[in-house]
């Protein structure tokens, strides 16, 4: 086994031993529950240090794949049943079906980004099969509209932040933009196709369709809060949107409804109707 002092550009061990234990996880080799070998079995198992051992767990308990860490226990397999799993957990599973589809609809992309991201660098970097293709369509607020949120609490015309959540927009939108084309351009993914639409409104909640079957919702809310690192180094008291846990719903599950395939198909046809009739292309370089 590799060492932790790994070289320029090698691969982080603890990336490696996650994607190991990721894969056992995934494929039942422990089940909900379980507990995982202890640290120190892991550490002669892979020949690496306490440290990447548990940023390798902590990067699982992320994804959803472990529960939350308790002192004195072992890590343990989570209850992947469940409803409220982080995204970063829903993108890894997706990534797994030969043809990868994703219709979203969110006030940004960041944490899609970066889960996508993460995919992107295990496909080039050969730690995961990639899928033949790979088709994403986002929706986000426009980058021309006055939305009424976020808002400077003491004065609503201040632009500073609604200035910042563009720039928030273009910053995820582009880096997830530039993970998939980036697989296209190496020749790992033979078709990727990604659009970016903006509608002249903000998400009251937000929703991940995955591959046909699988329907992710989340709602925001309105929160008070301090809005920092702007351009003049000020801090503003702002009124802006939040948002929590992603509860999930799959027409795979036998168990499926009538009732869950009706609201999906519902959904579906929200997305499809924006998508094609009010949606306009967004453009993600930043005027500044």
């Amino acid at each position: 086994m590799p060492s932790d002092q790994g070289g320029g550009e090698e691969l982080p061990r603890y990336r490696s031993v996650a994607d190991d234990l990721r894969s056992q996880i995934l494929e039942g080799r422990w089940s909900a529950g379980d507990a995982l070998p202890k640290q120190h079995q892991l550490q002669r198992r892979y020949g690496v240090g306490r440290g990447t051992i548990q940023s390798a767990q902590q990067m699982l308990r992320e994804e959803g794949l472990l529960e939350a860490g308790a002192p004195g226990r072992a890590a343990r397999v989570a209850n992947r049943t469940t409803n409220l799993q982080p995204l970063a957990h829903h993108i890894t599973r997706a990534f797994a079906a030969r043809h990868v589809t994703l219709d979203v609809w969110s006030l940004t992309t960041e944490q899609l980004s970066k889960a996508v991201q993460n995919q992107a660098e295990a496909i080039m970097e050969g730690r995961r099969r990639p899928p033949e293709s790979i088709t994403v369509r986002v929706l986000l607020p426009d980058l021309v509209t006055s939305h009424p949120y976020p808002r400077h609490v003491d004065d609503p015309a201040d632009p500073r932040p609604l200035q910042r959540l563009r720039h928030v927009i273009r910053t995820y939108a582009g880096a997830l933009e530039h993970s998939l084309t980036l697989l296209a351009e190496r020749g790992l993914v033979e078709h990727v196709s990604v659009a970016i639409r903006g509608l002249p409104t903000i998400p009251g909640e937000k929703r991940y369709l995955i591959n046909g079957t699988e329907m992710l919702t989340g709602y925001y809310w309105l929160e008070r809060g301090q809005m920092q690192n702007n351009p003049d180094g000020a801090s503003l008291d702002v009124l802006e949107l939040r948002s929590g846990d992603l509860f999930a719903s799959s027409l795979a599950a036998e168990s499926a409804s009538a009732l869950e395939r009706a609201r999906f198909e519902q959904v579906r046809r929200w997305f499809e109707s924006r998508w094609d009739q009010v949606a306009l292309p967004l453009t993600l370089a930043d005027q500044g």
